[in-house]
């Protein structure tokens, strides 16, 4: 008798393992492409803290999610969105500012004078696209939207006032940014991240347009030892799945794809928003960088020679977006 016990507890076992190893063998195994690489800040702090939470979150379930740094899937910044489209990746991260004309809602994020921070850009997005206030990427799962911090100029000569940006070949990424410079008396060149230090070194540009921390990860700094702190705007990032997907996943899954915007946005405010920071104390305290904040009469210069940008974003974007952000922004900064 105990022997038929011992056989038929022996037996169930088994079978348990064997549909445990079965469960194992058939959970999917999401792709998420990141053009960032491996070792920057976002990766580190945000994307891979973020994957190792939703797969914590999921470990019950028939999903994980795999995450592919450096472009592994694809190197195009431009293309990522098509990768996810066509099944290359099931997730992605995009730049809607990257394929102008697009998705005109998200250029009033990249306007001088608005978001200040990583905070109020990020917070800002999420929520305005959680409103259904932003038109685009209707035809996938938005899983996070957020953002870079205040675009600075970072420069290999002194620029002490705007004044000084006359005539000067400075980088930049997307319609918005070309036309801000090109307001600003510079003369924008567009090339990727991965151009900028080496184009700056070599003498081909003078500077580059970026935050304080893509300037460090992309070794910006390395050779432009000069940073004019103008809030520029802000640069919009969002994470994507291919809808098909979405779709096919379990109920439970999706709840924590919902909550994945409030988790990634949060960790940008507050990682991201240190690195920089931790830069701009740098280079204040540096007897080899430069960090110049505006005066006031020199705002108003930029304020007054970037309204006509503001005015073109304005006539693009949905009716009445603009004052819909500036509600946002003031909202954010009254928490």
């Amino acid at each position: 008798m105990n022997m038929r016990i011992t056989g038929r507890v022996a037996g169930v076992a088994a079978g348990l393992a064997l549909a445990v190893l079965s469960s194992a063998a058939q959970a999917r195994d999401l792709a998420f492409a990141v053009f960032p690489p491996a070792a920057s800040p976002t990766v580190q702090k945000i994307y891979q803290p973020w994957v190792d939470w939703f797969n914590e979150q999921t470990k019950d379930d028939d999903v994980q999610i795999t995450l592919y740094a450096g472009g592994t899937l694809g190197r195009n910044p431009m293309a990522q969105a098509q990768m996810v489209k066509d099944g290359v990746a099931d997730l992605a991260l995009t730049v809607p500012s990257y394929t102008p004309g697009v998705f005109p809602d998200y250029d009033i994020f990249e306007l001088p004078g608005f978001a200040s921070n990583t905070r109020e850009g990020s917070l800002a997005a999420l929520e305005m696209h959680q409103e259904g206030l932003l038109r685009g990427y209707e035809d996938y799962f938005v899983v996070a939207m957020y953002s870079s911090g205040a675009y600075m100029i970072h420069t290999k000569d002194p620029v002490a006032t705007v004044a000084d940006l006359d005539g000067k070949r400075i980088r930049v990424a997307g319609q918005i940014q070309t036309a801000v410079i090109e307001a600003l008396g510079g003369v924008p060149q567009s090339m990727g991240a991965g151009e900028m230090a080496e184009n700056i070194d070599r003498g081909l540009i003078d500077g580059a347009m970026t935050d304080a921390s893509v300037a460090r990860t992309f070794r910006v700094t390395d050779v432009a030892h000069n940073h004019y702190d103008a809030n520029l705007g802000v640069l919009v990032f969002t994470i994507i799945m291919n809808r098909g997907v979405y779709d096919s996943l379990d109920d439970h899954a999706k709840q924590v794809l919902a909550e994945s915007g409030q988790y990634i946005a949060d960790r940008q405010a507050t990682f991201y928003g240190e690195a920089i920071a931790k830069n701009l104390a740098q280079w204040e305290e540096s007897e080899t960088d430069t960090l110049v904040i505006p005066s006031d009469a020199d705002r108003a210069v930029i304020a007054d020679r970037v309204q006509p940008v503001i005015e073109m974003v304005k006539a693009k974007a949905s009716p009445g977006l603009i004052d819909a952000y500036v509600a946002k922004l003031e909202d954010i900064r009254s928490r």
